[in-house]
């Protein structure tokens, strides 16, 4: 595909986090952007991207047998941006808040957004932390976390002023982003526009990616917050519940809503996730289409270079070797942090991601005899990671029993704390099994999986997200169960049947294996890479046809 696509338009994306540099991100959506990010650039598309920088970064987190530790350490942004010299100002709650912009180094298509200026006395604690979880003065973390949004969609806007860019589509990643488009109508009536064909001129520019079903990522607030806090831009309260309005009652402004109301057209990020979201959002009115494009990981970034010539030379030895020595040196660094020497020639099984309830960490621990049985037989081992948000008082419950599970199976059940971009390398090039079980339908994508695959790791997990289409049964990994939930007892019970009379006899073949390895490759390369879902971001989202108008 020639380049010459990655420039039909100039497209402003927007996200709250992103892992291109620093403690920016909590999970799979900042991944995501840093990978797409990463990707656009080394492709040379016509993308910008903007996200806030923050302070004291997401949470640094320690389980310990007293429980879960949340500590925000201050990073240094110079360790990844310089600062560009460009500041302005956004009206915000009844002020001018000042905002400073810095450049990524590498990255010369990635900014970062920062309200940690003296000129803002208390405000410059806006961005102190990622969804502003501690709160501001009288304002608690709702608010703060409302004032993020807000500063990252304007200063997005007034940035493009600045630098010239001039963007012909706004891409919102995830609701939060809607207070972009939101000013554009804003500036746009302030030359005389009427809403309705504000409305419309932003919407044809404007289009949105869905990344998670769960609640706590589809944000609603009471519009009597958005208009007392001036998040509103200037619009008024009836145009606010207009764009936003969520419930019967037009009381309540929900930006994934927003978002679909502000879009010419969404996706969502794999194809069973489509239908997901459209269950969750066809009730609502003046919402635009919404397809898929699966999401992908940069291949670059993550896949190791030995596994990346073996699978180029369709080499069983090659890629068997490759990962013995990633296993080597993932088995080093747990012995390092942990003081735990595993067995690198048993199985070892990796399960990394944010921890919430739906993922279900501790699925493997429902029947602790089966457990068990799984030590005693094959010297089972398994490795987590994860972190959960700071105020998940149910998640941080799953964390301390991945922990005490720790204590009771010392040789065969790790945790490694902190779990970061370095963890999530290490685990995804050295276990055998990744590990997947959400409840389904809740998994939109779930992108971990797909870097465990590029580095031949192969997948065992519920038929959700990206899985559900990607896996070939026997042939690249495994499902587990059918194709939905049930109780935890019972997926577990099928977890259980899948390890012992699929995955454990194929790991004692090592002609199988190997040969599922390089197939597991082959799917991340294939179907998996942002190469690929950079250009169908372009073909299908950016040059989308306009929407007639419906007013």
């Amino acid at each position: 595909m020639s380049s010459s696509l990655l420039n039909t338009k100039r497209v402003l994306s927007i996200c709250m986090e992103t892992t291109a540099g620093g403690r920016n991100y909590s999970g799979g959506l900042g991944a995501l952007y840093g990978d797409t990010t990463r990707t656009m650039d080394r492709l040379g598309a016509s993308f910008m991207a903007v996200t806030p920088i923050y302070k004291n970064g997401y949470v640094r987190q320690s389980v310990t047998p007293n429980g879960v530790i949340d500590e925000y350490p201050m990073q240094n942004f110079e360790d990844d941006y310089t600062e560009t010299g460009i500041t302005f100002a956004v009206p915000l709650i009844g002020r001018e808040l000042k905002v400073k912009i810095w450049r990524h180094k590498k990255l010369t298509n990635c900014f970062g957004v920062d309200t940690f200026l003296p000129e803002n006395g208390e405000f410059a604690n806006i961005t102190n932390n990622l969804y502003g979880e501690n709160g501001i003065g009288i304002y608690d973390g709702e608010a703060q976390r409302l004032m993020q949004e807000v500063i990252l969609g304007v200063s997005a806007i007034k940035l493009c002023g600045e630098i010239g860019f001039d963007y012909e589509i706004i891409h919102l990643n995830e609701g939060h982003g809607v207070f972009a488009p939101m000013y554009v109508i804003s500036q746009l009536m302030s030359t005389g526009m009427d809403f309705y064909t504000a409305w419309h001129c932003v919407r044809n520019i404007t289009v949105f990616t869905t990344h998670t079903p769960i609640l706590a990522g589809n944000k609603s607030r009471p519009i009597n917050m958005i208009m007392d806090m001036g998040a509103n831009l200037g619009l008024s309260r009836d145009e606010v519940r207009i764009i936003g309005s969520s419930d019967n009652n037009g009381e309540i402004f929900g930006s994934t809503v927003a978002a679909l109301r502000l879009s010419k057209i969404a996706n969502a990020v794999a194809f069973k996730h489509q239908e997901t979201s459209h269950n969750l959002w066809n009730s609502m009115e003046n919402i635009c289409p919404i397809m898929y494009i699966d999401n992908g990981v940069d291949i670059e970034f993550w896949q190791d270079p030995a596994i990346k010539k073996a699978y180029e030379e369709n080499s069983s030895d090659m890629i068997y070797e490759a990962h013995a020595k990633n296993k080597h040196k993932l088995v080093e660094e747990v012995q390092r942090r942990n003081g735990v020497k595993l067995d690198e020639n048993s199985i070892i099984v990796g399960f990394a991601r944010r921890v919430i309830a739906y993922k279900r960490a501790d699925l493997i621990f429902e029947d602790l005899n089966r457990f068990e049985k799984l030590i005693n037989e094959h010297n089972f081992q398994i490795i987590f990671s994860g972190k959960t948000h700071p105020k998940d008082y149910m998640s941080k419950e799953i964390l301390m029993r991945l922990f005490n599970m720790t204590q009771r199976y010392p040789n065969n059940v790790v945790f490694l704390q902190n779990y970061d971009v370095e963890v999530a390398g290490l685990m995804t090039k050295g276990c055998d099994v990744w590990l997947g079980n959400p409840e389904i339908p809740l998994e939109a994508c779930s992108t971990s999986g797909m870097k465990a695959a590029a580095n031949g790791v192969i997948n065992l997990s519920t038929a959700d997200g990206w899985w559900y289409r990607s896996c070939r049964y026997s042939i690249n990994g495994w499902t587990i169960g059918e194709t939905v939930s049930h109780n935890k007892n019972i997926d577990a019970q099928y977890l259980y049947r899948a390890l012992e009379e699929r995955v454990l006899p194929a790991f004692e073949d090592r002609k199988r294996w190997t040969q599922m390895m390089l197939n597991s490759v082959y799917t991340a390369i294939e179907e998996c890479s942002t190469d690929r879902m950079c250009r169908d971001y372009y073909r299908y989202l950016y040059n989308a046809p306009e929407l007639f108008n419906i007013f």
